[in-house]
C-alpha cells in the first residue's frame, strides 16, 4: 500500500502550530471534553477571498462556508489509501454529525486538478456520500486556499503518468461565520504508518465545540 510521506504531515502540523501560536496558546479545556486530537484556534481566522470549482462545474467560494459547519479535507481521487479511508470514515459518522447540527457539510478539496475533472470529482465523492461536496482549481488559486485552511500538499514526479500527491491528513473545521475554527488531527497507525482520523473522537470533539459556540 502506498503511503503519504511523513514529512508532508509534519509540515502540515508546523503550519497549523504557527497559525495557532499566532493567536495565543493551544486551546485545551477538559471541562468540555476536548481531546488532543483537535486543535481549536484561540481566535477563529477569517478566510480571504478564493474561487474554486465544484463537481457541478459551478464556482465554490469562501461564501459557500457561510451558515455551515464545514469539515474540509484535501486529497485526490487517485489516492490509494488515505483519501478513500478518510472519506469512508466521514461518511460513517456523517449521520452523527448532522444529528448534532443540520448545518454540517463535508468538502473534499482535490489537489490534483490535472486529472480530477469536476465530473470525476462528483462521481468520486458521491460513491462515499451524495451529500459530500468536491472542489478543485488550478494550483495558482488552489494553493492559497488550501494553505489558509492550515492544510498542505505537494506533487512530485509529474512526468510519471501515475504520479502521487503528498498531502496533509488533518480535517479543517470552518465555522458558520466562514472562519477557520479548528483542525482535527490524525494519528499514525502503528502497523501501516498511515495517518487516520478517529471518527468517534471527531464526533465527540465536534459536539464539545458546538456546546461552546457563541456565534
Amino acid at each position: 500500500m502506498a503511503k503519504t510521506n511523513r514529512w508532508i504531515w509534519v509540515m502540515a502540523m508546523v503550519v497549523l502550530l504557527i497559525g495557532t501560536l499566532s493567536g495565543g496558546a493551544w486551546y485545551a479545556d477538559k471541562k468540555n471534553s476536548l481531546t488532543g486530537a483537535v486543535v481549536v484556534y484561540p481566535q477563529a481566522r477569517p478566510l480571504t477571498t478564493f474561487t474554486l470549482t465544484d463537481g457541478d462545474d459551478e464556482p465554490f467560494t469562501e461564501q459557500n462556508f457561510a451558515d455551515h459547519w464545514s469539515l474540509v479535507f484535501v486529497g485526490y481521487t487517485f489516492c490509494p489509501d488515505i483519501c478513500p479511508t478518510t472519506l469512508s470514515d466521514l461518511s460513517r459518522i456523517y449521520p452523527e454529525l448532522t444529528a448534532l447540527s443540520d448545518k454540517v457539510q463535508v468538502v473534499f478539496v482535490s489537489a490534483d486538478p490535472a486529472r480530477d475533472t469536476p465530473e470525476r470529482l462528483k462521481a468520486y465523492t458521491e460513491y462515499f456520500n451524495p451529500n459530500f461536496i468536491a472542489v478543485t482549481a488550478d494550483h495558482e488559486q488552489l494553493m492559497p486556499a488550501v494553505q489558509q485552511l492550515g492544510l498542505i500538499y505537494g506533487i512530485f514526479d509529474r512526468e510519471d503518468a501515475n504520479y502521487l500527491v503528498d498531502h496533509s491528513a488533518s480535517i479543517a473545521l470552518v465555522n458558520p461565520k466562514g472562519e477557520l475554527h479548528a483542525s482535527f488531527r490524525p494519528d499514525f497507525d502503528e502497523e501501516t504508518e498511515m495517518p487516520l482520523v478517529d471518527g468517534p473522537e471527531l464526533v465527540k470533539n465536534f459536539s464539545s465545540i458546538l456546546a461552546r459556540w457563541r456565534g
